[in-house]
């Protein structure tokens, strides 16, 4: 009974650990949403409910790993603590260099910037977590296993396991399915969360220390209602609930969008969360005749009106921030795919970086394939040479991304070929090193090894 309690303990602790994670983090992202995504929450598309179910679903992921991981026999066990135990230790310490080093660089900032240097960093680089891990969870991947797979070749533990029946696959087996659980934490990453904090990263080092000058007056044109909003003092990205003031929002007619049909001028604006609506002061509304003189027919002033616009401050303000396609989330780039908006260049660039959104979480499934035989030797000679080789790779596949990623966006290659092209050939380089290296059996043989044990 003792036995079977200590089984399954980790899992009933990451079970309840999960649940609080759940219950701190869903309230808060669907607050989020109430501010960010235009309309009522019953109108939001699929792409964008998709953030609280892939949240909760990544609450839930170290649950799940401990189920299989008490489900395993005991040989697996060992070989998954193993992996497990090295993966959070390259993770954490390339994690622990990455933001020291981001700290030191921008540390003076911070420092003249915050009222509160060191509560404001932490604040900061919580946000920062989610884009820290999107960049580094491949490559910490990569080295958890060539440290997991060197330790127990070295040690001749994968020969003893070997005699025992099993393949190598087979004896892998447990580091494939928790690079799989990984590599889902990595896409829900990228989902909205890396991007989001790439651009809360942009405003933050950018943003002006409290009484110096303004923010820098904003245009904005919604395209799916005709209207252009023209913003002298915006609310900061941070403060979206006070109002913005110097606001001009001009109406054109949805079957001719070069004819003005209305103006609104107002000292400022706010919105109201809870009604989803616009209050302006101070207002002068003016309503044109005709496109060719833009004559007004008079100016109706009011102390305050409220208007039911879609359009909502997080909507208005990001647009600015957002430079490139590293700070738009995958839901709003299928968002402006559909709307069918831009250029046909930028077209092109998000589509590309959608579709390299998906493949990268491949590639982590791919690094281990390749990180596996690299690392593993029988013979009496070190594993540094196939070790080094497998982090050459790894180095050369940024490198990779960036040639197919600018042919995909000039459209000298398909956008999901780009994107894949990587892939593809990494895959073809896994394959030939476990034949080389490993197997030397037929490619039918080295799948069927995965489920198939020797007797």
């Amino acid at each position: 009974m003792m036995a079977i309690l200590r089984r399954i303990l980790p899992a009933l602790f990451l079970l309840v650990l999960g649940t609080l994670m759940a219950f701190q983090l869903i309230p808060y992202e669907l607050e989020q949403m109430h501010w960010e995504v235009p309309g009522m929450p019953e109108s939001y598309p699929i792409e964008q409910k998709m953030r609280p179910i892939l949240l909760l679903l990544l609450c839930y992921i170290p649950f799940i790993g401990a189920v299989f991981y008490s489900a395993m026999g005991t040989m697996s066990r060992y070989v998954s603590a193993q992996f497990i135990t090295y993966f959070i230790l390259c993770t954490f310490i390339l994690l622990l260099i990455y933001i020291l080093a981001d700290y030191t660089d921008n540390m003076e900032r911070f420092s003249s910037r915050f009222e509160n240097p060191i509560r404001q960093s932490l604040l900061f680089y919580g946000t920062q977590l989610p884009m820290f891990l999107y960049q580094i969870l491949p490559y910490t991947l990569l080295m958890g296993t060539l440290w997991c797979m060197s330790k127990l070749s070295s040690s001749c533990e994968l020969t003893g396991m070997l005699q025992s029946g099993r393949s190598i696959l087979r004896i892998c087996r447990p580091i494939f399915l928790f690079s799989i659980l990984i590599a889902m934490i990595y896409g829900i990453c990228g989902f909205h969360w890396a991007p989001n904090g790439s651009m809360y990263r942009q405003i933050t080092l950018k943003q002006r220390r409290s009484g110096d000058d303004l923010p820098a007056p904003i245009i904005y044109r919604s395209e799916s209602t005709g209207r252009i909003w023209r913003i002298a003092q915006p609310s900061e990205m941070r403060q979206l609930d006070e109002p913005m003031r110097g606001v001009i929002i001009e109406q054109f007619a949805s079957d001719n969008p070069g004819k003005l049909i209305h103006q609104i001028h107002a000292k400022e604006a706010k919105w109201n969360k809870k009604e989803s609506t616009w209050t302006f002061n101070k207002v002068y509304q003016r309503e044109m005749i005709t496109p060719e003189t833009i004559r007004p027919k008079a100016d109706v002033y009011s102390d305050s009106i409220t208007m039911d616009f879609m359009e909502k401050p997080y909507q208005i303000v990001s647009p600015s921030a957002q430079k490139g396609n590293e700070s738009m989330g995958t839901s709003a780039l299928y968002e402006f795919l559909s709307s069918n908006a831009g250029s046909s260049s930028e077209r092109k660039s998000k589509r590309t970086e959608w579709h390299i959104r998906i493949a990268r979480i491949f590639t982590c499934i791919v690094l281990v394939f390749i990180a596996i035989p690299s690392a593993v030797t029988f013979q009496r000679r070190s594993p540094m040479k196939g070790i080094g080789l497998a982090i050459l790779m790894a180095a050369l596949l940024l490198f990779f991304y960036r040639i197919f990623s600018t042919l995909g966006e000039s459209g000298v290659m398909p956008a999901w070929l780009s994107a894949w092209a990587s892939n593809f050939i990494y895959s073809f380089i896994a394959i030939k090193l476990w034949s080389d290296n490993l197997s030397h059996r037929s490619l039918k043989e080295w799948i069927l090894s995965l489920f198939r044990t020797k007797v």
